[in-house]
């Protein structure tokens, strides 16, 4: 990015927060994210900033366009990202899926606005995309030619091509195009019918994704509940009468930090 380019940006920035800022005074905290992205609208139209509204987002992996229905809040005179929150406090999976929005739309610069602060300067993050995602050095956990370490490898190299922010189900597509390309057999969207005792429940739970037959995947984008995932996970570890499985949080800086390898205990050879 040249010098003139990098004012004129740097120009268009403060006046998108101009104009968010005048939002905010009129409206205050407390409204829906919705509710903001409509005025934020209505005043970049009234100051003449041309903009798009809910711009697709392609998510493209390895030659295969995945319908994954990302957008970005709104592309600023087709150069600048600005994703829109309202919640009480910011969390880094915030952060990092405005890194991935300009990482896949091919833009360098981006706003993250959170609406919902008493004062609107506390609530605005600006960031540049300047170098590709963090290398992940998950590979030495597991060998590669054993089956788990397959898996993990495929992953890690999911996530190193589209990094953490976007949601569960558009890892899901890319790490069973990682697997295929790999020739990695798998299943997806088996139902699991859950036991208590003797009595089968009538609704079954389902496995995301079975590898091999015999390691069951589960798949998050949200380290906020990883606790409750890891539970939820080990239930189904225990109903499926599996010896252990693999949980990836796709939602972390580093696939390392979201990798947790869960272990039944009440399995039985």
């Amino acid at each position: 990015m040249n010098e003139s380019m990098s004012e004129a940006i740097n120009a268009l920035t403060y006046r998108v927060i101009g104009a968010a800022m005048a939002v905010h005074r009129e409206l205050g905290p407390g409204l829906e994210e919705e509710d903001y992205e409509l005025a934020l609208h209505e005043e970049l139209n009234s100051q003449g900033i041309r903009h798009v509204n809910q711009q697709p987002i392609p998510v493209v992996y390895k030659e295969v366009r995945l319908d994954a229905g990302f957008r970005m809040d709104l592309l600023i005179e087709n150069v600048l990202v600005v994703e829109l929150k309202a919640v009480e406090r910011m969390h880094p999976v915030h952060e990092a899926q405005l890194l991935t929005y300009l990482r896949l739309a091919r833009r360098q610069i981006g706003l993250l606005i959170n609406f919902d602060v008493p004062v609107l300067k506390d609530g605005i993050i600006r960031r540049v995309m300047t170098k590709e995602p963090v290398t992940d050095s998950t590979e030495s956990l597991t060998p590669e030619n054993d089956r788990a370490g397959q898996v993990i490898g495929a992953a890690i190299e999911v996530h190193r091509h589209i990094g953490p922010g976007l949601l569960r189900s558009a890892y899901e597509k890319c790490l069973c195009r990682e697997l295929s390309l790999r020739h990695i057999p798998f299943t997806r969207s088996q139902p699991l019918p859950i036991r208590y005792r003797d009595f089968t429940l009538p609704k079954p739970a389902k496995i995301e994704l079975i590898v091999a037959g015999q390691l069951p995947v589960m798949i998050v984008s949200n380290s906020l509940h990883l606790e409750l995932n890891e539970a939820r996970f080990l239930g189904r570890l225990r109903n499926g009468q599996w010896e252990k499985g693999l949980l990836f949080n796709f939602g972390e800086k580093t696939l390392s930090g979201g990798l947790r390898s869960i272990v039944n205990p009440h399995f039985k050879p």
